[in-house]
């Protein structure tokens, strides 16, 4: 789906949306509890969908509820269960070792472009730890054996889903365990979400000095029905268009004290110099002068394509580093931002860890490709507001990756929207 994106005078409010990584890690730990239990999910998206499916393939029975699912656990692992992980990186890397400790002879399949995301960390500790599994980027991805517990060594600046998805299934083997970081941990903030998450199915993970200790023989238990998180990720590309709006945009349903490491779009907009009000549960941004900051990209990196379109409107020249890791997101993202933007009309460069932008006071508009990437599908479309002309974004709808209702939302907030 292509389409065309102009915005009037934009501004008004938008209710955050589910946090799709707090939905993912619910939905397991619930599907691998003693109880049924329910998981409030007032929004999905193909990624959350994707997790649902698999689960139910290995043997749960999840069932769709109004504002949530109503999981009945896995009691018996299904033999030959066929995952479809469509294009959620997050479903696959979770599932994968949980998968393994549950002995479970598995296929997983997803779309070409997941398959070719590289997993090479993970898969070596799974091989090393009693797994058989398919080469790497095979589909299907085919995995057989039975995980033991003991020592898995990662390193912690490449991706945390392998550190999430070892957390989440090393407390089904029979002995404890333990994960050693090699390197500094990146993307902290979801690792802490993992634990956070799982303390409140009362699995204890205990974080030492270079990495985690894991229970062995521990029994998820919900503590409750469960109410997820909004999402501060996708809350971020209207709070940065409020920042270019002389009405505000307001976003509401936010966790103001969530461990979301993306909720720091707060801080980094007050100091760019927007005008940022915080109210209970309520953001409200507002169009002021904006300077240029540079922003470490480590801990947020689901935040670069909309804080690079920040910055190519802000005063001055900002530099995005330890950017490295976006090269392995559903686009090389360092690249596909930088060659977004600049198709725009901003002055950006692309380095091997980090983009360097000179803002402008407006873009020009022009067509742009999503790269099949639904941050950079978002990214566009806010773009538009301080574009001269129309912005025309290629594969739109990889935008139903992880908010299927933004354009709805955009339109709320005086997005115009034609296919063609």
């Amino acid at each position: 789906m292509d389409i065309s994106v102009t915005v009037k005078n934009p501004g008004g409010t938008v209710k955050a949306i589910t946090s799709k990584s707090h939905a993912h890690r619910h939905l397991i730990c619930s599907a691998l509890s003693d109880v049924p239990n329910f998981v409030e999910v007032t929004d999905t998206s193909s990624d959350i969908d994707a997790t649902v499916q698999c689960l139910n393939s290995l043997g749960a029975n999840i069932t769709a509820e109004k504002n949530g699912y109503y999981i009945n656990p896995i009691k018996t692992v299904r033999i030959n269960a066929l995952l479809d992980c469509n294009e959620s990186a997050s479903t696959f890397r979770f599932l994968l070792p949980v998968t393994c400790a549950l002995g479970a002879k598995s296929s997983f399949i997803m779309k070409k472009g997941l398959s070719k995301r590289p997993i090479t960390p993970l898969y070596n500790q799974l091989i090393g730890k009693g797994c058989t599994l398919s080469l790497e980027g095979s589909v299907p991805f085919l995995t057989e054996g039975q995980l033991k517990s003991g020592i898995y060594q990662l390193p912690g600046d490449v991706s945390s889903q392998y550190i999430s998805g070892l957390l989440l299934a090393l407390p089904l083997l029979k002995n404890k365990s333990a994960i050693l970081l090699t390197s500094d941990l990146q993307s902290s903030g979801y690792v802490d979400m993992t634990v956070d998450v799982m303390n409140q199915y009362n699995v204890k993970i205990i974080k030492t000095e270079k990495g985690f200790e894991i229970p062995g023989n521990a029994a998820y238990t919900p503590t409750g029905n469960m109410s997820i998180e909004k999402d501060w990720s996708n809350a971020a590309f209207f709070l940065c268009a409020g920042a270019f709006s002389e009405r505000a945009i307001t976003v509401t349903g936010l966790n103001i004290h969530s461990r979301q490491t993306d909720k720091t779009i707060i801080d980094i907009l007050k100091t760019t110099g927007a005008y940022v009000t915080v109210n209970k549960d309520t953001v409200t941004v507002k169009k002021n002068r904006l300077n240029a900051t540079d922003i470490d990209a480590s801990q947020i990196p689901d935040l670069v394509p909309v804080l690079a379109l920040l910055a190519a409107v802000s005063e001055g020249t900002t530099n995005i580093f330890n950017a490295k890791r976006l090269q392995l997101k559903e686009s090389n993202r360092l690249s596909s931002t930088c060659d977004m933007l600049k198709t725009l009309g901003a002055d950006i460069t692309e380095k091997p860890d980090s983009l360097v932008i000179t803002g402008k006071e407006k873009l020009n508009g022009g067509t742009v490709c999503s790269h099949n990437d639904h941050r950079i599908a978002m990214t566009a479309a806010i773009a538009s507001i301080v574009c001269e002309n129309a912005v025309i974004i290629k594969e739109a709808h990889a935008v139903n990756k992880s908010y299927p209702a933004f354009f709805r939302d955009f339109a709320s907030i005086g997005g115009i929207t034609e296919r063609i």
